[in-house]
């Protein structure tokens, strides 16, 4: 992540270079919070450059708020600069206060789309919210031109990564929307292409993996810790009135007691059907459609990964939730 506190070249570069338009990438629909600026005096923005300077040698001093608010004081001068709100934006994160300091990352990509800090800041803070597919998608954009991005799309294609919730996380609404908006997809399958990243995975179904959802072993029924994620599933579905909702059941390959590998395998995939029932469930009793629910169970047929150990059964316990 850049921040002021590593003071590489392509930090003080960060710092002092003017807004530069580089080559235009087709970029992802993201909608940043704009806020309509006030106009601002010619003279005001011409001393904007000077003003970061001086913020950026503050900051080097320690006088941390001091480059803050003098940073405040060039984006109220002169609002539509962009560079001071992503210098901004990262005083303010290293600070902690993430939210504020994505208000300022979106409106610095607002205002100049190509600025690639801008996007790797916004990346960033994604990625420590483990929302992966936004993570993926804001990296993307900066992905032609910084290293550490391109890094991070990396990862987050890996395996599907970006698209797969672990236990104890939680996929927020904003993030499956994205999934699950064809046009998106595949602004940021050009995005991958562009960035010379072709051997990687596309984003061409849309599905989410959810390993977070809570079932005691050889139950279907959804435990406690499994209400949050159900809560910004259905929201997302309810913004999707129209299409249908796939919920598909996985299992692991543990056999049960006592019974042959046929029975064993039998029961998996009624296991597998009876778990995608459950969630199917939980969505309609929260207000999504019954008659768009459409549950299948394949048991123990369609690993992620091969393996006969204890996290081989960890990746291959799952329900993913496709929209058509």
């Amino acid at each position: 992540m850049h921040n002021l506190h590593t003071l590489t070249p392509f930090t003080l570069m960060f710092f002092l270079t003017a807004c530069v338009q580089s080559t235009s990438v087709k970029q992802a629909q993201v909608k940043p919070r704009v806020f309509p600026p006030p106009p601002a005096t010619t003279q005001a923005c011409d001393q904007v450059h000077a003003k970061n300077q001086q913020a950026f040698d503050l900051y080097q001093q320690g006088q941390h708020e001091a480059a803050q608010r003098l940073l405040e004081t060039a984006i109220q001068n002169c609002p539509r600069d962009a560079k001071s709100h992503n210098n901004l934006a990262d005083i303010i994160q290293t600070k902690g206060d993430d939210d504020k300091a994505m208000i300022h990352y979106r409106q610095a990509v607002a205002l100049n789309p190509n600025l690639s800090e801008a996007w790797h800041g916004l990346g960033e803070i994604y990625y420590q919210q483990g929302r992966f597919p936004l993570s993926l998608e804001a990296h993307l954009h900066a992905c032609q031109t910084d290293a550490d991005s391109k890094q991070r799309v990396t990862a987050l294609l890996k395996d599907n990564r970006y698209a797969v919730t672990e236990a104890g996380d939680i996929l927020d609404k904003e993030s499956l929307l994205l999934l699950y908006d064809k046009q998106r997809r595949q602004a940021i399958n050009d995005m991958i292409s562009a960035c010379g990243l072709r051997g990687l995975s596309r984003i061409d179904e849309p599905v989410a993996t959810f390993r977070n959802f809570q079932f005691n072993s050889g139950k279907a029924n959804l435990e406690y810790g499994s209400e949050r994620q159900l809560d910004e599933i259905a929201a997302a579905l309810q913004e999707l009135p129209n299409q249908t909702i796939k919920i598909y059941g996985h299992t692991d390959t543990q056999p049960f007691p006592n019974t042959t590998p046929s029975e064993s395998k039998r029961r998996n995939q009624e296991l597998s059907l009876a778990r995608a029932n459950s969630v199917a469930q939980k969505l309609s009793s929260r207000g999504v459609a019954h008659y768009r629910l459409k549950t299948e169970g394949f048991g123990q047929e369609k690993p992620l990964v091969r393996g006969n150990n204890p996290a081989a059964w960890a990746k291959n316990r799952r329900v993913e939730i496709e929209v058509d």
